[in-house]
């Protein structure tokens, strides 16, 4: 498999996952972990059958819920251009992630990693409290907020906007009012 081209869908997706998965089993790791990023977006999309184009994603960006991240882990994402955000996302907090009531696992594939898909409400905060303008693109040009559950998706951006402990004033969330009434959202 050649991991330099774009994941267009689900299947490139899930190919890449497989191989991780095999390369874990071989070498007794353990992972669990969320797909967030376009790859946990194309992924929810797929799993709750959601009716909905999304962009092609370049790599499989996770955030890791629980197990160990060994060097030899991370060779093995880094070949796989699977791209681990821990540092990137601030919200929301890993906690959220691991809560049962935000996550979906993908059942009877994987052997040695366990991998989850979050709320599409969780993935469209990581979008929101970015200062990326990719991600601000992301918002504006494509029906992901469309697909949340708006009162849920306001309840976590003021759970989180009250935490923030920095004052960007390029991040998106100073956008989400302008881009719901332009969605008529």
């Amino acid at each position: 498999m050649s991991y330099s081209n774009q994941y267009k869908d689900v299947e490139d997706i899930i190919d890449t996952l497989l191989v991780l998965d095999t390369f874990c089993a071989a070498k007794n790791i353990h992972v669990e972990f969320v797909v967030v990023g376009a790859s946990g977006i194309l992924l929810f999309i797929e799993m709750m059958s959601k009716e909905m184009v999304y962009r092609p994603t370049r790599d499989i960006d996770i955030r890791v819920t629980d197990g160990v991240v060994t060097t030899e882990l991370k060779d093995a994402l880094q070949e796989y251009e699977i791209e681990i955000v821990e540092g990137v996302i601030q919200f929301p907090p890993r906690e959220d992630f691991q809560e049962v009531g935000f996550r979906h696992k993908i059942e009877g594939l994987f052997e040695a990693i366990d991998v989850y898909i979050p709320d599409i409400e969780l993935l469209a905060c990581t979008k929101i409290f970015s200062s990326r303008q990719k991600d601000l693109e992301d918002l504006e040009n494509t029906n992901l907020l469309k697909l949340c559950d708006k009162n849920k998706l306001l309840e976590l951006v003021e759970e989180y906007k009250s935490n923030m402990t920095w004052n960007d004033p390029f991040c998106n969330v100073h956008d989400l009012s302008r881009i719901f009434q332009e969605k008529g959202i």
